[in-house]
């Protein structure tokens, strides 16, 4: 009998236990979830949070947030994910629940990895009634360097007119014209400048050329850039130019090539 008593305690015992458990996990107090950016308290998924406008690959902005339990019972939430790379979840601490008024920083990271705009979707489920899913937007902007995306044949100038050092042959010169798509108009005449780097057809690479502004002729529209070139082919029948284009902050294009064939009677 005293067996049965201690068994019966023991039950008893175990579903007071279950039963706290259980109310630790039951829905809290409607709205308790709040989250904050700064000034800016997120009321619901369609609020969106503006990242601005970066370069891709280069650039990145950290936005902090705050995550309150503002009821007096246990919050309980997920993972707080991103749907989307470009946006970066990172928590101040593990944890997947707050107990009354305390709060939980996170931050989000914006790092684009493709031009143009991107959205995504911050969320994470919860056992407030109000939110079973609490979700905001995210959105910025990704920008890239122009891009060389085509070229006229290039031009013969005139043959073995150029100077090219004392005791050498004389070079002979070409203009190469090259298309540029400038997506995100980044393009500042007096700040550009391209780099030439010649590859013979024997595999000598000599030192890359920089072309200053001033050496360049860039069309109003931004969409034809064209040069001089000076080459001397011995031994070789052609020489390909691979194009860059540099932008006053250091941003570089794609390298584009340009084969020239070595003309009759070129040196």
């Amino acid at each position: 009998m005293k067996n049965i008593k201690n068994i019966l305690y023991l039950l008893f015992c175990l579903s007071i236990f279950a039963s706290c458990l259980q109310s630790d996990l039951d829905s809290i107090q409607p709205n308790s979830v709040k989250v904050k950016q700064g000034g800016i308290v997120i009321q619901d998924q369609n609020t969106i949070i503006e990242y601005g406008t970066l370069r891709v690959f280069k650039d990145s902005i950290t936005k902090n947030y705050t995550l309150t339990n503002s009821s007096n019972q246990i919050l309980h939430f997920s993972q707080i994910t991103s749907d989307n790379k470009d946006f970066f979840v990172k928590l101040e601490k593990d944890t997947a629940a707050l107990f009354p008024k305390e709060e939980l920083k996170f931050s989000v990271t914006f790092s684009p990895q493709l031009g143009g705009e991107t959205i995504g979707k911050i969320s994470f489920l919860t056992n407030d009634p109000a939110f079973p899913v609490f979700s905001f937007r995210v959105k910025g902007e990704g920008i890239t360097p122009p891009e060389i995306v085509g070229n006229n044949s290039p031009q013969f100038d005139s043959l073995n007119t150029i100077f090219l050092g004392f005791g050498e042959p004389k070079g002979t010169l070409f203009t190469v014209e090259i298309y540029i798509e400038d997506t995100y108009n980044r393009i500042d005449p007096s700040q550009l400048s391209v780099k030439l780097q010649a590859v013979f057809g024997n595999g000598d690479r000599p030192a890359a050329i920089i072309k200053t502004p001033t050496e360049i002729t860039l069309s109003a529209d931004k969409k034809r850039l064209s040069y001089s070139f000076a080459v001397r082919f011995q031994p070789s029948n052609f020489v390909d130019v691979e194009t860059t284009l540099i932008l006053g902050n250091g941003d570089i294009s794609n390298v584009f090539k340009t084969r020239i064939e070595r003309p009759g009677g070129a040196n």
